[in-house]
């Protein structure tokens, strides 16, 4: 695992981040090789869009993690974190990762890259698709998706206690309808994938909706975060 420090957050980069390959072009190693670095750059620009976020808002703790075919932000709260805040954190990956994007298509229709070598070129058109495709993606609303916390903390800005419930509600409704219509243009992976989320998601709301254990219980409770030295699981939630 790479660990490093990038505007005194750190970072580490685990080895299944490679994994990434199976999205991209795989018809030279210069491709690949391009492919993986404007990955790398456009999720640590998502991530940190987050982790940022955190930090203004009084996130403590914070954390980012690469792996599998994506990467996590983590941070304890510092102070009580209003559910707005919350929402605001959860979306402001995909925000970042959109608003460059589109900054670079904007540059690319003036022309600004034409003289650039292929290379370079070629680098900026996978950071585009990674940057616009990553952020909008996340923005669905299936929980665990950045989508799905930001539905659910906008519920709980009304109804608290029935915002995880909903939240599972919206979600299901909306893997009913995008994996229907991925299946039928050919997106058999991308639906295949939103149901593993889905169920991810659904997953972790019945083990936090579980009373926790009685005193007679010997089995001790999980812990309710993963410590630092654990290997996440290989996709991101």
């Amino acid at each position: 695992m790479l660990r490093f420090r990038l505007l005194g957050i750190p970072v580490g980069v685990y080895v299944t981040f490679l994994l990434i390959l199976v999205l991209g072009p795989r018809d030279s190693a210069r491709s690949a090789t391009l492919w993986v670095a404007a990955a790398f750059v456009a999720i640590m620009l998502h991530e940190f869009g987050h982790a940022l976020t955190a930090r203004a808002f009084g996130g403590e703790n914070i954390s980012v993690t690469l792996y599998g075919l994506g990467g996590l932000t983590s941070f304890t709260h510092g102070r009580a974190m209003s559910h707005g805040r919350s929402f605001l954190i959860s979306g402001a990956g995909s925000a970042v990762g959109i608003v460059a994007g589109l900054a670079l298509v904007g540059l690319g229709r003036l022309n600004v890259f034409d003289s650039w070598p292929d290379a370079p070129v070629e680098f900026l058109e996978y950071f585009v698709f990674v940057a616009l495709v990553w952020g909008v993606l996340n923005w669905i609303p299936i929980v665990p998706l950045d989508g799905g916390h930001m539905s659910e903390h906008f519920i709980a800005i009304f109804n608290e206690a029935k915002a995880p419930f909903i939240a599972q509600i919206v979600t299901w409704v909306t893997v009913g309808i995008v994996v229907p219509v991925a299946i039928k243009y050919g997106y058999t992976f991308g639906a295949a994938m939103i149901g593993f989320f889905a169920f991810i998601g659904y997953r972790d709301y019945k083990q936090r909706s579980q009373p926790p254990a009685s005193e007679e219980d010997p089995r001790p409770a999980p812990p309710a975060n993963p410590t630092p030295q654990d290997p996440p699981p290989a996709f991101p939630i």
